[in-house]
């Protein structure tokens, strides 16, 4: 039989449940002595608590993770039928918002391609072929990160002929356009 300083054990172990932010076990050990196999018995017992409520916290934390990274597709013409519509309404200029969505889905449908093939295309290799073909990849297989650095796009346009308050207010629709196409399947984890 060991003996055993139950007020300084106490005190180890509650600095070691409060280093891992664990709530401690409510059973205490007030003998003065233990055996040898008890003390193996509290040992495991008490590992097993911490081990149990950090697997939880990092099951969350590794699900979080999972869930941020989440890249949802999303339908092309449904997201962009409503882009447009927005924006002709902020614009008003239907021409001009047309001009602008040519100039800015191109450079979105390059960095999709670059993104995906994990290739930069300088402006010389940029062909009208290659153009058109990544176009259609951004319609085929558009996700939420593409549409929201088009979102970003308009706004970086727009920023020369509005203010901050009304981008930020433009910022907020757009992003809830995007948000209203989207189906995130990993939001229960």
């Amino acid at each position: 039989m060991a003996n055993i300083d139950s007020q300084k054990l106490r005190r180890k172990l509650l600095k070691l449940h409060t280093k891992y932010h664990v709530a401690p076990l409510k059973e205490q050990h007030k003998e003065q002595t233990i055996s040898a196999a008890e003390c193996t018995v509290a040992i495991d017992q008490i590992t097993d608590h911490l081990l149990q409520s950090m697997r939880q916290k990092l099951r969350k934390e590794v699900a979080q993770a999972f869930k941020q990274s989440e890249n949802p597709e999303i339908p092309y013409f449904a997201v962009i039928m409503d882009i447009m519509q927005f924006m002709n309404e902020f614009v008003g200029d239907p021409h001009t918002v047309e001009l602008i969505f040519v100039r800015v889905n191109n450079e979105v449908a390059r960095r999709k391609l670059e993104l995906d093939e994990k290739m930069y295309y300088s402006d010389d290799q940029w062909t009208s072929e290659l153009s058109e073909g990544a176009v259609q990849n951004l319609r085929d297989a558009g996700t939420e990160r593409d549409y929201i650095l088009l979102v970003e796009k308009l706004l970086d346009t727009l920023s020369t002929s509005a203010n901050n308050q009304e981008i930020n207010i433009a910022r907020i629709r757009l992003v809830n356009i995007i948000r209203k196409h989207t189906h995130h399947e990993l939001k229960d984890l």
